[in-house]
């Protein structure tokens, strides 16, 4: 019943209990450190905190995640799941298991991938040397949420430079910040790590697909490239993927490697419903979730409500190891899964499913009326009313003069109340 910190001669040994005590109240509060544990072991025993103390419990920690770990991978290579994409293939029962003579939908799979920068790490190097030199290490996170390094590397050369030029087919180019490549590069260089980049099913499993953010990436696109390669190589076509800077997005994976495999597919990327508001409004007719036929209700904002709940871990990793840092996102990630969201899913669909019959209900009245008092006759006349703003938009060469003009007046209103 007892941890050892040490194979020879050790003096310390910590029990079995009190490791899987802090490795459960740590999964449920992520600010919940090792030294803060380590003291209160120390109150409870009358005895002095000394910082060797949770070092040695680190040891034992790791040493107990590991068998933990072993006896993992002798489960599932019982019930040979051993297969690299096997996880991948049955994270998400709703999304992952067809029933018989079930429907065909036009989005198989729906999903949501964002980047997040509140995990960082900083670079551990010496004065003046921009190399990290944080001691080699032989441990690995068995994972396979994690894409790896050299997986998403492959993607760097055939991801093209992202261009905010006006002349590109993106419609809101030059107006987004984070998707100008030289300005992401002048991120702050003491970090080694920037934070994560995720993709997450709908109905809210995490950690579908994860990968490092690296600060000395020139090629941040290949990222996204990376996960929706692994996506679309385990479900194949009709893939519906969120993307905030989506119109961006879409014109590099047209011309990176994997750009025939997407038209081939048919992979579509969307806009999400919140960061829609920021996006030019052609933009918007063209790929926001509201105008796009076969999403229902769904926002594709899964990412942001996973970050609000993945940021508690920052503090503990800013200063961790590489491998720590990965070790913490990943058990993290996997116990949000299997007692949070897994737990939940059935209530989540149950709610989703009330929420689509009361809609249904009250627009068997209220559009009815709202038809009659606009004197619109067809249900058609809707996407019209669309198309026809749609073409109106891509006629536009330049602003109208009139509104032009009065934003300049305004302009100058308002320099002139402060020159006074």
């Amino acid at each position: 019943g007892f941890m050892l910190c040490s194979p020879i001669r050790p003096s310390v040994a910590i029990t079995i209990n009190a490791l899987e005590l802090y490795c459960v109240a740590r999964l449920h509060s992520p600010h919940f450190s090792i030294q803060a544990f380590v003291k209160t072991i120390c109150d409870l025993q009358g005895v002095a905190f000394q910082h060797y103390l949770s070092r040695q419990f680190s040891i034992t920690l790791d040493l107990y995640l590991n068998i933990l770990n072993g006896v993992e991978a002798l489960v599932m290579e019982a019930l040979s799941r051993t297969s690299d994409d096997w996880r991948l293939q049955h994270a998400c029962p709703v999304c992952t298991y067809e029933l018989k003579d079930e429907p065909h939908l036009k989005f198989k799979i729906l999903y949501a991938m964002d980047g997040n920068n509140s995990l960082k790490r900083i670079l551990c190097h010496i004065a003046e040397d921009e190399d990290s030199h944080e001691l080699p290490t032989t441990q690995k996170v068995p994972t396979t949420c994690y894409l790896s390094r050299e997986f998403v590397d492959s993607f760097a050369q055939s991801a093209p430079i992202q261009s905010t030029s006006k002349g590109d087919e993106n419609p809101c180019a030059g107006h987004w910040k984070n998707m100008d490549e030289q300005k992401t590069k002048q991120t702050w260089g003491v970090y080694d790590e920037t934070g994560i980049f995720l993709a997450v099913f709908w109905h809210g499993i995490i950690s579908l697909v994860t990968a490092e953010l690296m600060i000395n990436s020139n090629h941040s696109a290949k990222y996204p490239i990376a996960i929706v390669s692994r996506l679309m190589k385990v479900f194949r076509a009709d893939l519906g993927g969120g993307y905030d800077i989506r119109c961006q997005f879409s014109t590099t994976l047209a011309k990176s490697v994997i750009g025939k495999d997407v038209e081939q597919n048919q992979h579509s990327c969307l806009v999400p419903v919140f960061h829609g508001h920021a996006h030019q409004r052609l933009c918007q007719l063209s790929h926001l979730t509201v105008y796009t036929e076969g999403l229902g209700l769904e926002d594709l904002e899964t990412c942001e409500r996973m970050f609000s709940k993945s940021n508690m871990l920052a503090s503990s990793l800013c200063y961790a190891s590489a491998f720590h840092r990965q070790q913490a996102i990943n058990t993290y990630f996997s116990h949000n899964d299997a007692y949070e969201v897994y737990a939940s899913i059935s209530n989540f669909i149950y709610s989703n499913y009330k929420q689509a019959l009361l809609i249904i209900q009250d627009c068997e009245f209220v559009l009815l009326s709202l038809k009659c008092e606009l004197g619109v006759t067809t249900d058609t006349e809707f996407t019209t009313w669309l198309q026809e703003e749609r073409s109106d938009l891509e006629g536009l060469e330049m602003e109208p003069l009139n509104e032009t003009l009065q934003m300049e007046y305004w302009q100058a209103l308002v320099n002139l109340e402060a020159s006074k």
